[in-house]
């Protein structure tokens, strides 16, 4: 009776560890999709925020992308080897998690670094993108260069760098109206009927916060492979302690 009690145990502690791992398996699933959607809202909602600066680089959201394609594809193909219990693969895939871990926490420490370095070069992105606004609007071929301030004044409700005296006397752009100077030229208008406030604070503030989060969120999702590389050598180490045969 003791020994039907002792190996009835040892199988609960057994599926228990499987049910674990499956469940960070499957976390660590949706930890990579979380990622994959970072990288497209980097690349097209947030993308015109990041360019202005000399600090922008195309490179993050890729990197994101194909880091977040990785832990999705691996997670998918991990479900056979738990589900079968096969201690070898369990081995490799917990060599897999590790690798993931560190890579996770090397994303989050550069997209920190990558922070610094976009705030750092929008004082020269917002004063270069006012000083060739209108050379930008007068060549076809440039002309997105151009919207692209007109895009951030419009969505931000600011003006200039550090306020509306970062334009040239006369020249301001309808964008940094509350009216888009729908009525008439926006240098027309009365101060008070401008953006008051520049966009160099506003956009050091949702930089700022937006990538933070990000690199926040990269530490948490860290701790997945994290507790699901324990498992899975946990499993691979009670499988052959207790002769488990690999389904199939």
């Amino acid at each position: 009776m003791g020994t039907l009690d002792q190996q009835t145990d040892i199988m609960l502690s057994f599926n228990f560890i499987r049910g674990m791992l499956l469940l960070f398996n499957l976390l660590l699933w949706f930890a990579g999709l979380l990622i994959i959607l970072t990288g497209i809202w980097l690349q097209t909602d947030f993308q015109n925020y990041l360019k202005i600066s000399g600090g922008y680089s195309n490179y993050v959201p890729y990197l994101l992308l194909i880091v977040g394609g990785i832990l999705v594809f691996a997670a998918s193909l991990a479900c056979s080897c738990i589900v079968k219990v096969d201690p070898t693969m369990l081995v490799i895939y917990g060599g897999f998690l590790i690798a993931a871990m560190f890579t996770l926490i090397l994303m989050s420490i550069y997209i920190y670094t990558y922070k610094d370095s976009v705030i750092t070069g929008l004082p020269a992105g917002i004063e270069r993108e006012v000083k060739n606004y209108n050379a930008y609007k007068s060549d076809p071929f440039l002309a997105n260069n151009a919207t692209l301030i007109d895009y951030i004044q419009n969505n931000l409700e600011c003006c200039g760098g550090k306020n509306h005296l970062d334009w040239p006397k006369d020249s301001l752009p309808n964008s940094c109206c509350w009216d888009n100077g729908e009525n008439k030229r926006c240098s027309d208008y009365q101060f008070e009927q401008l953006h008051e406030v520049g966009c160099l604070p506003k956009l050091i503030r949702l930089i700022n916060t937006n990538l933070t989060s990000i690199g926040v969120m990269l530490s948490v999702l860290a701790l997945f492979p994290l507790f699901a590389m324990v498992f899975s050598y946990s499993l691979a180490s009670a499988s052959r302690r207790i002769g488990y045969q690999p389904i199939g």
